[in-house]
């Protein structure tokens, strides 16, 4: 693709289009936002200005790339909310009008660099630009570990003996503001690999960011490897003395610099991005787990059903259930029969849901998470369209709810598309107006997560409209409901290989883990796994297993890990998934507050669910609960919520099961819906009509063995 890329003058600006040159990218234009009067530092929350005046030299370093800018004024960061919104007068809608501009004059500009590597803040505001302008950011620094940067960084950095050399067109960022502890004006000038050693040292003694995310430093790009004009040679390192003799421990200075025209070899930024260093698709964590899910004993499950077709399918309507501060509306269908259509069909469940929403006093901006449901993937295109319509995030703010996404070819009938929604009702929300327009976005404050939409090493960026993962702030446990993950390569999106199996089962899970572990959920309470061939089921179990707690054992790099519940985890064979992928994993964690699992409960609250799994497993006509079943209770101050998995073999086990159960839970169940005997039995039961289906071909436990229904159980209660 060709991009722009975004230049503050900075080493990690610089960095990062070295490594979009690396994925294949053409650099197309540099875009600068600078100080619109020759005040050096603005204090933006956004952009660095310290060196701007240098910047504009780099048309002469890089031949035949423009460069655009864009004036900022001092104290214009209006908006400071983590998740942006469009907000009048506020610095990022420069940056917005500064990349108007490029896609203006260079057309086929598609995506946009950007050197993140921590600030969220950063990120998403880049992304909401990119978002409005259907361009694609390119953050190949995001999420990267520190030293590991920094160390790649110097590697591409010139060295003590090529600092002189001008034909050596290596990476020359240097030091011109420091404001950290052990850190003067001595420093200033100096280079990434004379710094490094003193900041690895500072990150020991005062955990400081080696890379000066928190502040530091701030440094200034005169040389780089996509430098093929020229380069900018340094006389003179200019302390400033006005603001160095302050108390604050803040020093800074000017680069005094001379433009110096230079011929490369035509080879030479080739030769240049063969040595940058980019992380492996498996890190050695994950490749251990690899090599010892290679090694295991996996068998091959029959594609041969142990439960045989009935004559009678059973049905199942639509259902709103109310449990706590949660709402659940499951099941959403086309209530039309002569709307045949993908696009009538989502188009009325979409009516039906907004119409769901106005009845229970709610909007989409308080929607957490979705299951979508399609009965061909060869409509994922446009459902996907219309799906991004209704949860539109200029409309109703900047956080999608999370969701799955499988195909399945047991929805029944005509239909092409079932959908089901948990919404929080307890949020507060905020409608803001731009001023002299009639666009209103209604954002809710209380809705947390992560919508990371630029392209990385760090986790496949999202490829439609829904976040990553998704939790309320008012949850003192942050219970967060984590997006499907399948293999794609984070840095192109592309899937791995296409029979892959145990690739592709590590790769999908790994992008899970980073998920849990960025928004630090580590408590896994349920788990689902979506496979399309029935080979996948023995290789999935497998890499469940090692993950959860077998790796620890045979790997240092898996010592640090939280024990997970096998048993929470169900698999669910489907016709198809998204990308034509192998495994789709997905399930709810939870951040590390008080987490009590199996029956090993400190509490003297009396739990429904427990009396009814404990008659269930010892007391009813001689029926045992699975071995796969598992429980996890999460507390929290005047609150308990309990997580069930089971699974049952017959209708009669089931309905013994609803029966029992009394409290207000909520019931998501996997099944086939063609061997579903006795469905008149089933209908009769209160429960079986607030259930959440979803039909598959298969469903088996987490050691592989196959049963007729898999239940994923949530009760809410008080103590």
């Amino acid at each position: 693709m060709k991009f722009v890329a975004l230049v503050s003058g900075g080493k990690d600006s610089c960095y990062n289009i070295i490594h979009c040159l690396k994925q294949g990218h053409e650099l197309s234009a540099i875009a600068n936002l600078y100080p619109s009067t020759n005040v050096q530092e603005l204090d933006s929350f956004m952009f660095q200005t310290v060196g701007f005046d240098i910047v504009e030299q780099y048309t002469k370093c890089i031949k035949d790339v423009p460069l655009f800018r864009q004036p900022i004024e001092k104290d214009t960061s209006k908006n400071t909310s983590l998740n942006y919104v469009e907000t009048n007068d506020d610095e990022i809608e420069e940056l917005y009008t500064l990349l108007s501009k490029v896609k203006s004059e260079i057309p086929d500009i598609e995506a946009v660099s950007v050197g993140a590597i921590f600030s969220s803040y950063q990120r998403t505001r880049v992304e909401n630009v990119c978002n409005r302008l259907d361009l694609i950011a390119l953050s190949y620094l995001w999420q990267r570990p520190q030293k590991e940067l920094m160390d790649e960084m110097c590697l591409m950095s010139k060295q003590e003996n090529e600092l002189t050399d001008s034909q050596c067109a290596k990476l020359d960022a240097r030091i011109i503001k420091v404001a950290a502890i052990g850190l003067d004006d001595s420093h200033l000038g100096k280079t990434l690999p004379q710094i490094s050693p003193i900041m690895n040292k500072l990150n020991r003694m005062y955990d400081v960011h080696i890379c000066g995310e928190g502040g530091e430093f701030e440094s200034m790009v005169i040389d780089a490897p996509f430098f093929d004009g020229g380069y900018l040679e340094l006389e003179d390192v200019v302390r400033d003395t006005e603001s160095n003799n302050n108390d604050d421990g803040v020093y800074s200075a000017k680069l005094k610099v001379n433009f110096k025209e230079r011929i490369l070899p035509v080879d030479y930024l080739k030769k240049q991005l063969q040595i940058l260093p980019t992380p492996s698709l498996f890190d050695s964590k994950w490749q251990d787990l690899l090599n010892e899910l290679n090694i295991s004993d996996i068998s091959t499950v029959s594609e041969e059903s142990l439960f045989p077709e009935c004559e009678e399918i059973v049905k199942w309507n639509d259902t709103i259930l109310n449990c706590g501060s949660l709402i659940y509306i499951s099941n959403l269908r086309c209530s039309d029969k002569n709307q045949t259509t993908i696009e009538e069909q989502t188009e009325n469940i979409f009516d039906h849901l907004e119409k769901l929403l106005e009845e229970c006093d709610c909007c989409q901006s308080q929607i957490l998470n979705s299951s979508l449901i399609l009965s061909d993937m060869s409509h994922f295109s446009t459902v996907n369209t219309l799906y991004n319509n209704f949860f539109n995030t200029s409309r109703w703010g900047p956080l999608p709810p999370s969701r799955s996404c499988i195909g399945s070819n047991k929805l029944g009938g005509n239909t092409l598309v079932q959908l089901s929604v948990i919404i929080n009702k307890d949020h507060k929300l905020r409608s803001m107006k731009e001023d002299n327009k009639d666009k209103v976005v209604t954002v809710n404050d209380d809705k947390n997560g992560l919508h990371v939409q630029g392209r990385s090493y760090w986790a496949p960026c999202n490829i439609g409209p829904y976040s990553q993962a998704t939790w309320s702030n008012k949850d003192m446990n942050q219970l967060t409901y984590i997006s499907g993950q399948i293999a794609l390569n984070s840095c192109d999106m592309s899937m791995i290989g296409a029979t892959d199996k145990t690739g592709q089962s590590v790769l999908s899970l790994k992008h899970f883990d980073t998920l849990k572990q960025t928004i630090n959920a580590k408590h896994q309470l349920s788990m689902t796994c979506y496979v399309s061939k029935e080979d996948m089921v023995d290789v999935v179990s497998n890499t469940w297993r090692l993950y959860c707690s077998e790796m620890e054992v045979v790997s240092d790099y898996w010592m640090d890990k939280e024990e997970d519940l096998l048993e929470s985890l169900i698999i669910v064979k489907v016709s198809e998934l998204p990308r034509k992928a192998l495994c789709e994993w997905g399930g709810v964690a939870c951040k590390e507050l008080k987490v009590i699992n199996d029956y090993d409960s400190d509490s003297s609250s009396d739990v429904n669910i427990e009396e009814v799994l404990l008659n269930f497993a010892t007391n009813i006509e001689g029926l045992a609960i699975n071995e796969a079943t598992s429980r996890t209770k999460i507390s929290s101050e005047g609150s308990e919520r309990v997580f069930v998995t089971m699974f049952c073999d017959t209708t009669a086990e089931l309905l013994i099961f609803l029966k029992s159960l009394k409290s207000n839970a909520q019931i998501t169940m996997y099944f086939n819906p063609t061997t579903f005997e006795d469905a008149k039995s089933f209908y009769s039961c209160e429960l079986a009509s607030r259930i959440n289906v979803c039909p598959a071909d298969r469903i088996f436990d987490c050691f592989g063995t196959e049963h007729q229904f898999g239940l994923h159980i949530t009760t809410a209660l008080t103590t």
